[in-house]
């Protein structure tokens, strides 16, 4: 049997799944520019939502209780989500407990230690067993340090959803606190990637979430992290994304399914 071998390099903090034969693809794909770093939020100003902290007051509350423990990510997602009936709840306990116990990873982002992803398989389906358990290994790294970058973020809150019984997947594009440079960067057939997050489905419909964003922000130097709660990064209709944000469509594509052929 055939035995193919799949990586993802963690270019710039965000990861892109590729076989080899996609590597070529995904160098054609982006657009001849100078590389940009991982997408950090060095911006200390913070948009509060009083409408939806009023909506959700019972479940923030209740999550701000929840005692700090280390814990497997299959007995935490129940523990965070166990009192809520609505998926919108649901991600919303995901949301706020992330927001308020996971820290931006400054050193990582400096020294770009993050965990590999090399591995072979014979078959899609083993593919994807290898990546479940890639995903599962990387968010209890996440839990057990607190901390990640925006790779870890977006893996750990796909995890958690996935324990809750809900849809999410990852999200590859650019992040910059210069709008002005997202608007152009939109109309661009294709771009290079800094930056993840997630999408997820509520009541059949999907919306764009940002949790690393959401949680904080870093110096300039990025060498220290702020906790300050950003609520414009809670939840985006999927036609009206942040300003700060610009999706690679073909990169996700490709990130949530691997095995499809390209």
């Amino acid at each position: 049997m055939h035995l193919s071998k799949l990586i993802i390099p963690f270019i710039l903090f965000s990861s892109l799944i590729f076989s080899p034969a996609l590597i070529s693809a995904q160098e054609n794909d982006s657009i001849a520019e100078k590389a940009e770093p991982a997408a950090v939020n060095t911006n200390s100003s913070n948009y509060s939502d009083s409408a939806a902290a009023e909506k959700f007051k019972k479940v923030d509350e209740y999550i701000l209780k929840l005692k700090k423990r280390n814990k497997p990510v299959k007995i935490l997602a129940k523990e965070i989500t166990a009192p809520f009936s609505t998926e919108e709840e649901k991600v919303r306990a995901i949301f706020i407990w992330m927001t308020n116990n996971i820290a931006y990873d400054c050193v990582t982002y400096h020294t770009k230690k993050t965990p590999p992803g090399n591995f072979t398989y014979k078959s899609p389906e083993e593919l994807q067993a290898k990546l479940d358990k890639y995903y599962y290994n990387y968010s209890m790294l996440v839990l057990r340090n607190r901390k990640a970058i925006c790779e870890g973020y977006a893996i750990l809150f796909r995890e958690l959803c996935k324990n809750a019984g809900i849809e999410c997947q990852l999200v590859e594009g650019r992040a910059n606190e210069n709008k002005d440079k997202i608007k152009k960067l939109r109309n661009r057939k294709s771009f290079s990637s800094n930056h993840t997050w997630n999408q997820v489905k509520i009541n059949e419909i999907w919306y764009y979430i940002d949790v690393t964003w959401a949680s904080g922000y870093c110096d300039k130097p990025v060498k220290k992290f702020y906790k300050k709660y950003n609520a414009y990064y809670f939840l985006a209709p999927m036609n009206d994304l942040y300003s700060t944000h610009a999706e690679n469509y073909k990169f996700t594509e490709r990130r949530n399914n691997p095995t499809a052929e390209q």
